[in-house]
């Protein structure tokens, strides 16, 4: 995205952003604009958001336009829960984000959502820094509804732990009771329910449900474009 069609986006939803950061940040902060909002669909204020470290203009940029087969929707937020961002942050068009009150939802420094993100923390999410999420990943630590067993009535939610340096692939589920270790790629239409902490870091997880398919592999996000030949 150039830096013209940035700052035109951004002034269009001016009003939007400048609600948004006075309502949740100290002035200290909220004067810097460090959120950024396009298109947004504000559902639910309530909650708190927390910005550990330096603030800066423009370090979380919400909604704007990443990837052009999807919808140019902006996002969609509903919070009454915590959010804490350690960092930059981008989530991408098309996504929508829920917490709820007793939700608490970490961003690791330098994650990137794509596209069509869909995220449900009425718990406990934490992303860990320079993640990536491919387009329409859906990450949920809750079930909703709790069910009736022989040994009695489930809990029905879980935390969710993914490690830095993770690469979520497109159309990933990540179900409660999820962890993934350090520099773990996920393949394509994977469902992940379970600790994979075990397993050691760089890995790759894949199938539904995802298990370990190889080892010594992971992605670099400062070397990770490809040369297509012609």
């Amino acid at each position: 995205m150039s830096r013209i069609s940035l700052l035109f986006q951004f002034l269009r939803f001016l009003p939007w952003t400048l609600r948004f950061n006075f309502h949740y940040l100290p002035f200290s902060q909220a004067i810097k604009l460090p959120i950024l909002l396009y298109k947004p669909k504000l559902l639910t204020l309530n909650g708190i958001i927390k910005i550990s470290g330096g603030v800066k203009f423009g370090m979380i940029k919400l909604g704007f336009n990443q990837v052009s087969i999807y919808p140019n929707s902006g996002i969609t937020w509903s919070n009454s829960g915590t959010v804490i961002f350690k960092g930059r942050c981008n989530i991408g068009n098309a996504s929508a984000i829920s917490i709820g009150e007793k939700g608490i939802l970490t961003i690791g420094d330098n994650m990137r959502a794509t596209s069509a993100l869909k995220l449900v923390c009425y718990h406990r999410i934490d992303i860990g820094e320079q993640t990536l999420i491919g387009w329409e990943n859906i990450i949920c630590d809750t079930d909703f509804h709790s069910v009736m067993t022989t040994n009695g009535k489930t809990k029905g939610y879980d935390s969710i732990i993914i490690g830095p340096h993770n690469w979520l692939a497109m159309q990933s589920l990540i179900l409660k009771g999820t962890q993934t270790p350090p520099f773990t790629v996920v393949g394509a239409r994977s469902m992940l329910n379970k600790n994979y902490i075990t397993h050691g870091e760089k890995i790759l997880l894949a199938g539904s449900p995802a298990t370990l398919k190889c080892r010594d592999i992971y992605l670099d996000r400062q070397n990770d474009k490809i040369i297509y030949e012609s």
